[in-house]
């Protein structure tokens, strides 16, 4: 996707960071299973890709993400959605901040008793940085799967390639026969939807 893309909805959706209330408060319902399934295929991606941008081998950052998953299907159940007590992005920015950090001081002082210490590469996002960008990726990526499934195919395809891959206009109409102005309503509608689904998973700051 797009960095514009991304640049698009963060510039657009300034109030964008905190998880939706009432998806906490169905996962403390542990028999609710489509809560859950939203909340992995939200969640599970973010922390592996935060994990693998910490320099984390790809078997590492599985181990890391499973106990974040863990933590938060124990913890979920006492987790009370209050924006003024602090929001679960930060909770869970600490979460899997704090489990890396341990792997990889472990890791270091593990090499200098071995007498094979080697420096870390340096990154040139900080941590929270990454996390930040990360968590906003993958919201959106929800969004458009749901977006997919909800609209003809044609359309989406206007959309993917105008607005996500950047096409240049006369490409697109050429390529899926539309008229510029269909695109560009296209273009305006998805638009809407996509701003609509943040809101109502990220629920804006007071």
């Amino acid at each position: 996707m797009s960095r514009d893309v991304l640049r698009w909805r963060s510039e657009e959706s300034p109030g964008l960071d905190t998880t939706r209330g009432s998806l906490l408060m169905r996962l403390k319902n542990r028999e609710d299973s489509a809560a859950w399934e939203v909340f992995d295929e939200i969640y599970r991606p973010l922390l592996l890709r935060f994990a693998r941008s910490r320099g984390l081998d790809h078997a590492d950052a599985e181990d890391i993400t499973q106990q974040c998953m863990t933590a938060m299907h124990a913890h979920i159940g006492s987790f009370d959605y209050d924006p003024e007590r602090g929001r679960f992005r930060s909770w869970l920015r600490t979460l899997v901040n704090n489990k890396v950090r341990n792997l990889l001081r472990d890791r270091r002082e593990l090499q200098v008793e071995s007498g094979h210490f080697r420096a870390l590469p340096a990154q040139d996002d900080s941590p929270d940085a990454v996390f930040e960008s990360l968590w906003m990726q993958q919201h959106l990526w929800h969004c458009l799967r749901e977006l997919r499934n909800e609209v003809e195919e044609s359309t989406y395809q206007a959309f993917q390639y105008y607005v996500i891959e950047q096409w240049p206009m006369e490409r697109v109409c050429r390529e899926l026969g539309m008229k510029a102005n269909h695109v560009y309503t296209i273009k305006w509608r998805l638009t809407e939807k996509i701003s609509a689904k943040m809101r109502e998973l990220l629920p804006e700051e007071e």
